[in-house]
């Protein structure tokens, strides 16, 4: 799902407004769990063979009909993603389907199927914005962090043909162990190719390393994430917001703010999102609440997810810390860090004692 910060202020103010009235305007859509490439922390994929004991892949007649109901409910920004999304066999006729239901589309890829002819083909019936990952700034960390040797000249080819068709392009991506050396080259990447960049420093314990010690994991340690978001806000601001950004990000924490402890972001308040094996869940991350969405209809299962959703609480500890507005805990983030979503997770607790850290030393 696209993130508001990414968002222009009539988008903005269309997300909030569904907010309060817990009307889902905002979702994605996983077509699929496969991908061409093998990334390390990736959470979603599977092999084929992997899939095929779980399930199949829904059809187009599936989707386009899911995608009306949709539309009948009120939703207008949708995602598409994997998996990669431009495996799915049916994409474009299924892509040209939803944006003649009105829909504004963004798609998530890592770009390295991106051609000439997909070029073209988004050139002509231009989505809202193309999400493309760079995972980082030349072929070692492609080969070392995703194994897939020559994937980083092919995704820097792809910005460029989407680029030079008028295609809204943006690079994000995941800091990681293995790409963490490569923070401002991908930033300086961005400013030649004159496309946004935002970095993730935060991910969320991987499938694969889940119970691991942190200094074993593909992701960064907690105050090596602090150190990189930092970094990358400030370029990302540049040297006229970073000051004001530092004032107010520490004048909020000494102010004591307190959070709710009922979950605030949009993940089924007026967001929701649909997995391959259709469910729909209130969060790519989170595998409850969810609801089978094809036998029960969209406007039924967002409403018990909806509902579901507004029972979780998180941790009084966490709703009254001091660091909360620096921390970036969430119902997903505490239930797959502890266990549980009235978990307090070390990681973030040490993300935001040092995130304060490195402001302070800013001010």
């Amino acid at each position: 799902m696209e993130a508001m910060e990414a968002m222009n202020g009539v988008e903005r103010a269309l997300i909030e407004r569904a907010r309060e009235q817990k009307a889902p305007v905002n979702g994605s859509i996983e077509l699929l769990p496969l991908c061409n490439m093998n990334c390390d922390m990736c959470y979603v994929r599977m092999s084929r063979e992997e899939m095929e004991k779980r399930g199949r892949l829904r059809t187009l007649a599936e989707w386009t009909d899911l995608g009306r109901q949709m539309a009948e409910a009120g939703v207008l920004f949708l995602l598409l993603t994997g998996g990669e999304p431009l495996l799915y066999p049916d994409f474009k006729e299924l892509y040209l389907a939803l944006k003649r239901m009105g829909m504004i589309l963004t798609i998530n890829t890592n770009g390295t199927l991106i051609d000439e002819e997909w070029a073209d083909f988004f050139g002509r019936h231009k989505p809202r914005r193309v999400n493309i990952t760079l995972y980082g700034a030349d072929e070692r960390a492609y080969a070392e962090l995703c194994h897939y040797p020559g994937g980083f000249e092919k995704t820097v080819n792809a910005i460029r043909l989407l680029r030079s068709r008028g295609v809204d392009v943006k690079i994000g991506g995941s800091v990681t162990r293995s790409n963490l050396a490569d923070l401002d080259r991908i930033l300086a990447i961005g400013r030649e190719l004159d496309v946004p960049v935002r970095m993730d420093t935060y991910m969320m314990p991987g499938v694969r390393e889940r119970g691991r010690p942190f200094n074993e994991q593909a992701r960064l340690s907690p105050e090596e994430a602090a150190l990189a978001r930092i970094q990358s806000l400030r370029e990302e601001m540049g040297p006229a917001l970073w000051p004001q950004y530092v004032r107010q990000s520490l004048e909020r924490v000494r102010a004591g703010e307190k959070a709710s402890r009922h979950v605030t972001c949009m993940a089924g308040n007026c967001s929701f999102t649909v997995n391959w094996q259709g469910e729909l869940r209130a969060c790519v991350v989170m595998t409850e609440p969810a609801v089978p969405v094809f036998e029960t209809g969209f406007a039924a299962a967002w409403k018990e997810v909806s509902a579901r959703m507004g029972q979780i609480l998180l941790n009084e500890k966490c709703a009254a810390c001091a660091l909360r507005p620096l921390c970036r805990t969430c119902a997903a983030s505490a239930l797959l860090e502890t266990g549980d979503y009235n978990g307090v997770p070390e990681y973030m607790c040490r993300f935001s004692a040092e995130s304060l850290r490195l402001l302070e030393a800013e001010d």
